[in-house]
């Protein structure tokens, strides 16, 4: 007979267990999805109840946890490899497993209750909620953070480093629960096994998630360096424009004052002949000169950060050499805000990258960018021409979907996974007219 109690159990249970896959993973707490996360515990729920039926035997329940996670990490965070799915779907299921136990086989005790079976108890609840917080404070306390996966490519180091996570937290969960079956179901005493087991398994297991912690902190390091000597080399390229800019208003000016030197001898001579030649021969077409877009590169300096200054330069000087015109409109000066800067920079850079790649195949090769701080938030436009008059955007986000090759795909849902971690920022698309147009708005 189903009792209210358990009934508030099982709730507390799911939701505990819910919130850490959502909250590790940085998935957005939408009613849809918590819904979603809760129904998909019934099929779970109906594999293990025919198994039961079935075999007559219990075990299949005790390895209910790990399928519901696995689930979990199919439906939301598909097409990830495989390993990363297995790796989120027992991450999570793992770390309050071990706190949980934990609290049930050392902390329990002390305070005179039993470690054995606390199924539709109080206490039993209190320890879901204790080691759920348990697990929150762990990973806050060490920094832990391996979301960072999801958006890079994996190494060979990555992989070594996450089939060894993965089959220990297999083994681990396997085993301990055939242990927790044995004693619950077969009478057979294994507790001071499960206890032996927790205390090896903490050891070894922790000393695996801080070694990819530390792969992970490595890598990141290595692509700030990378970056960092990047944009040294930007800067550079970034300068030497400048310069070159420079040099030529210099002998604008210098040949115009020549001119206006003419001009004025005519002028006081009443030479018209004289002013006709010169406005034909030289001032007639100079505007033009003037209008040229590479001299748009100026309008970087309202950026108030030698990063994007930088980026933008490079990528300016690379259409450029890749025969788009690039415009740039950046009115008044403007620090981004509301992101990591790391963040922004990749989402621009890639963004920038796909623009000149449609733009170079285009008939009208074209890129207007502007950079806008409106009131509470900034606004990042960037538009490029298409051959087609309206590209379909309908699966442009969807791992591996390109039509421009494969790095076109990756790119654009890499920038999807990293804006699904700020609630702040959003990114419209629209292709219309031959123009293809992406803009990217931050809340402050």
């Amino acid at each position: 007979m189903i009792t209210l109690s358990y009934v508030f159990e099982t709730i507390i249970s799911l939701a505990s267990v819910i919130i850490l896959f959502f909250s590790l993973n940085r998935l957005r707490f939408s009613l849809s999805n918590i819904l979603l996360a809760f129904v998909l515990r019934i099929p779970i729920a109906i594999l293990i109840a025919t198994v039961i039926t079935l075999t007559s035997d219990q075990l299949l329940s005790y390895m209910d946890e790990p399928l519901y996670g696995l689930l979990l990490a199919i439906v939301f965070l598909r097409p990830l490899p495989k390993t990363l799915l297995v790796f989120y779907g027992f991450f999570a299921f793992t770390l309050k497993n071990l706190f949980l136990r934990v609290i049930t086989y050392f902390i329990l005790p002390l305070f005179d209750q039993s470690s054995g079976k606390m199924e539709d108890t109080l206490i039993y609840v209190l320890s879901v909620l204790g080691s759920t917080f348990l697990v929150f404070l762990f990973l806050k306390w060490l920094s832990y953070d391996f979301i960072k996966l999801r958006t890079d490519s994996l190494d060979l180091a990555d992989k070594q480093v996450l089939y060894l996570s993965n089959w220990a937290m297999s083994f681990y969960y396997i085993l301990m629960q055939i242990l927790t079956y044995l004693e619950y179901e077969k009478g057979i005493i294994t507790q001071i096994y499960r206890q032996f087991l927790l205390v090896i398994y903490l050891i070894i297991f922790m000393g695996i998630i801080k070694q990819l912690d530390a792969h992970l902190k490595n890598k990141l390091q290595e692509q700030l360096d990378f970056q960092r000597q990047l944009q040294l080399k930007n800067m550079e390229k970034y300068s030497s424009h400048v310069e070159e800019l420079y040099r030529e208003v210099r002998g604008f000016r210098h040949d115009y004052a020549n001119l206006l030197t003419t001009l004025r001898l005519g002028i006081e001579n009443n030479d018209i002949a004289q002013i006709k030649e010169i406005y034909q021969s030289v001032l007639k077409d100079s505007h033009k000169k003037l209008k040229n877009r590479k001299y748009d590169m100026g309008r970087l300096i309202n950026i108030d950060n030698a990063a994007l200054k930088s980026l933008l330069a490079t990528k300016f000087i690379q259409a450029s050499e890749s025969d788009v015109l690039v415009s740039l409109e950046i009115p008044e000066i403007i620090r981004p805000q509301g992101m990591d800067l790391v963040d922004f920079i990749t989402i621009v850079s890639i963004l920038f990258d796909n623009a000149i790649e449609a733009g170079i195949t285009a008939d009208t090769p074209k890129i207007a960018i502007a950079f806008l701080d409106i009131n509470d938030r900034q606004r990042f436009i960037i538009e490029n021409t298409t051959n087609e008059a309206s590209v379909d955007i309908s699966e442009i986000y969807s791992f591996g979907h390109s039509s421009k090759g494969k790095n076109r795909g990756v790119g654009l849902y890499n920038v999807m996974k990293i804006i699904e971690h700020y609630p702040n920022v959003s990114l419209s698309t629209s292709s219309r007219n031959h123009l293809f147009c992406q803009i990217v708005e931050i809340m402050k």
